[in-house]
């Protein structure tokens, strides 16, 4: 880069607003990649509740979808038995508020369950799970305040 255009202001002014375009960006991205994963777990707990998969396939469901479910998707991650068990609670915990019509796919997708990250459901389902309606005040109030997960299990 010439000096000329390292002192120009505007270019520096400039660059420091692609920064932060770009910055801005990166966080939308990760925010729909967690809305994606989380929304993939809602669909693994409903289809695990709906399926009656317990009573349907056994106690060791859970073992054995993990297991079937790696062994399909090598390499990925997050589809251990814990997390499988987690999916199924997430979609417990939350579906009596969620009536999904096809016209309303916008509005549910909307919605704070998808806005804040999977570790935080985890602490929230684990806290929550027999109390739904502290489970989605929490929901939304790390999502009003930005709460960590820290801050969350404080």
């Amino acid at each position: 880069m010439s000096p000329l255009i390292k002192t120009d202001k505007d270019y520096a002014s400039w660059i420091e607003e692609l920064s932060q375009r770009y910055r801005k960006s990166q966080i939308k991205a990760a925010i729909h990649v967690n809305s994606e994963m989380l929304q993939f777990y809602w669909s693994l707990g409903r289809d695990m509740v709906t399926l009656h998969a317990e009573s349907r396939w056994g106690d060791k469901i859970l073992k054995s979808l993990s297991d079937d479910l790696r062994k399909a998707l090598p390499g990925i991650k997050g589809l251990s038995e814990t997390s499988v068990g987690y999916a199924k609670r997430f979609y417990m915990l939350y579906n009596k508020y969620f009536t999904i019509h096809p016209q309303l796919v916008g509005e549910f997708q909307e919605n704070a369950i998808w806005r804040i990250p999977w570790g935080h459901h985890k602490y929230i389902i684990d806290r929550f799970f027999n109390e739904p309606e502290k489970a989605m005040s929490f929901v939304q109030k790390t999502l009003e305040n930005g709460w960590s997960r820290n801050v969350l299990l404080n």
